[in-house]
């Protein structure tokens, strides 16, 4: 074996499932924490596991196989979330994904493109815009149509600071307010960074050496301006989703991470084993991918807005 990987996890649904995909991977690879990764960065055969986000099945169903098996992980999470126990803006458009939704996204925000943008999807539209432009666009359709907040889904303050206490999850930053850094300003997208670290290690009371990019492709969601921040106030990794292995030499503020959401282990193996070529596949198969949109709406982004 000539590489190592990181894998990367959102929600988990099934311990009997995790518990299945660990045992797995740990007879293939070598698991490490967070800073034997970053000593080692150019080993091969290591495994690291991550988390984003921070959804409550984090620790209701992956922490308590993560201890029984003593496997480490990093969880990235927004301390503005947990502390005012509000969820992520794509948590909440789940509910408001509707027709409806989608034309008023649309109305509300189509003078900001050149072209029309009703045959693109509601995600991709968001995620071409800045954050505090998405939050208004919640709130105020919530509001018009009195439709009552989604129940807190996330972890809370002090399932956060038991779970860094454990000396087996590694907490990292992952913004404020996940927003497509790039679409944001200089000062927004510096503060999004250095806020989120700051707030977090007042949470938990010591340094954070770790951060994952939102949505995290390179170039779509983050450039050299957030790479060139990370590097000043001292980041020991960042990681984005670029999904690859990792060979020799790599950029510390792109470590690339494959994701795994559903499967056995033979889609697994074939996921870890073709990550790049995965992705690629999977953006030929489906003619109108995420990626593809955003790329066509960012081309018709009308620069004075």
């Amino acid at each position: 074996m000539n590489y190592s990987i990181v894998v990367m996890f959102h929600e988990i649904h099934s311990s009997v499932w995790f518990n299945e995909v660990l045992v797995h991977l740990g007879k293939k690879y070598k698991f490490v924490n967070a800073d034997q990764l970053y000593e080692n960065i150019h080993s091969t055969g290591l495994c690291h596991i991550t988390f984003d986000d921070g959804h409550r099945s984090f620790f209701e169903n992956a922490y308590p196989v993560l201890y029984e098996l003593q496997i480490p992980a990093t969880l990235f999470v927004s301390p503005k979330v947990i502390e005012e126990e509000t969820n992520y803006w794509f948590q909440s458009v789940r509910k408001l994904n509707n027709n409806d939704f989608h034309q008023y996204v649309c109305k509300k925000v189509s003078y900001r493109f050149s072209n029309p943008i009703t045959d693109f999807s509601v995600y991709s539209i968001l995620k071409s815009i800045p954050v505090k432009i998405i939050l208004e666009l919640i709130e105020n359709y919530e509001s018009e149509n009195r439709i009552e907040e989604e129940p807190y889904m996330n972890i809370t303050k002090e399932q956060l600071i038991e779970l860094n206490n454990s000396g087996l999850v590694e907490i990292g930053s992952h913004t404020n307010n996940h927003p497509i850094l790039i679409n944001e300003s200089d000062k927004v997208s510096e503060l999004e960074i250095k806020d989120s670290i700051k707030m977090l290690e007042d949470m938990i009371g010591h340094n954070i050496d770790y951060f994952a990019f939102p949505n995290g492709q390179p170039g779509l969601d983050f450039g050299e301006r957030e790479i060139r921040i990370l590097n000043e106030i001292g980041i020991k990794l960042a990681f984005s989703t670029s999904s690859q292995k990792i060979y020799g030499k790599i950029n510390n503020y792109m470590v690339p991470r494959i994701g795994i959401s559903k499967g056995n282990n033979f889609y697994i193996d074939n996921k870890i084993r073709f990550a790049k070529q995965w992705s690629q596949l999977r953006s030929i198969s489906h003619r109108n991918t995420e990626g593809k949109e955003r790329k066509r709406l960012k081309s018709m982004l009308l620069l004075d807005q």
